[in-house]
């Protein structure tokens, strides 16, 4: 059975905590290729940041709330 990704595309995330957070939006998903392995999600970062987008395993990645 595969682990399906928590996140939808057009949903904004963050990753980190305290002063080093970054808020990106999630472009795209993947389920995890095999058991085990985590489910991917790729982010396209806000704000000035090197790499614009990037895949990051989902438990490393928090829903934005609204504020």
């Amino acid at each position: 059975m595969a682990i399906m990704p928590r996140f939808k595309p057009g949903q904004l995330v963050r990753h980190g905590h305290g002063a080093l957070q970054l808020v990106g939006l999630v472009k795209k998903t993947m389920t995890a290729l095999r058991r085990g392995a985590p489910a991917y999600v790729l982010v396209q970062w806000c704000g000035k940041h090197q790499q614009t987008e990037e895949y990051i395993p989902q438990d490393q990645l928090k829903l934005a709330e609204k504020v």
